[in-house]
């Protein structure tokens, strides 16, 4: 079934009627239980007969822009009321995920997910882009994607233009979190023709971070 990656109402009207008429039957089923009037059970079942009569009509050859209005707007009503109802009613605490899960609903992971400290490093290559800027091209080690890996937010990137290769990552003094490849740095005219080193790594959610990739260079431009 199609739908929207945030919603749990079909996009397409013809999966909408039969998720609508499992939605309604579940509700005209649990009605009591669940509290729910039956003006608002008679209301969604009212709503459900004429969505579905009229997107009936739209798919024969009787269909027209009328039948089309129509059918838009006893889907405009029907969604509200569906809305209402998931959105106030059915949050009541005596229904379960089993529930929710059968009537079409989403049920929301309230377990937090376990995010570790990054332990892959990236790999990185650095290219000109025009007079004092070079360009950070990164991606994680043995990978094609420029996808990040699970839980990163972003690459710390640290460098610094130095006379001589530096001893280790600790003489890298500027940093910047990139949260994109490829990311831009910039410098000053004063630094032109020098020699930048650079160095990044992953980080986490929390702040964490992972392994360094091995010091790269380039001249400024």
């Amino acid at each position: 079934m199609s739908t929207h990656h945030w919603d749990y109402i079909p996009k397409k009207d013809s999966e909408l009627v039969p998720w609508s008429a499992n939605f309604t039957s579940q509700i005209e089923a649990n009605a009591v239980a669940w509290s729910i009037s039956a003006e608002e059970v008679a209301a969604l079942r009212t709503a459900n007969d004429s969505f579905t009569a009229f997107q009936k009509q739209a798919d024969s050859p009787a269909k027209n822009s009328i039948v089309v209005a129509e059918k838009n707007a006893a889907r405009k009503t029907l969604e509200g009321i569906i809305r209402t109802l998931a959105g106030f009613r059915l949050k009541n605490p005596i229904i379960t995920d089993a529930e929710r899960i059968a009537m079409g609903l989403h049920v929301h992971d309230t377990t937090p997910s376990t995010i570790f400290p990054p332990h892959t490093r990236p790999e990185i290559n650095l290219d000109v882009v025009d007079f004092r800027r070079l360009k950070v091209i990164f991606h994680d080690q043995g990978s094609d994607s420029k996808a990040k890996p699970y839980g990163v937010n972003g690459a710390v990137i640290i460098y610094a233009v130095l006379d001589t290769p530096p001893a280790d990552h600790n003489a890298l003094t500027r940093s910047v979190l990139a949260t994109r490849t490829p990311h831009i740095l910039e410098f000053t005219e004063e630094e032109r023709g020098k020699t930048v080193y650079v160095a990044i790594c992953w980080q986490n959610e929390k702040g964490e971070k992972g392994p360094w990739s091995e010091i790269e260079s380039a001249i400024v431009p």
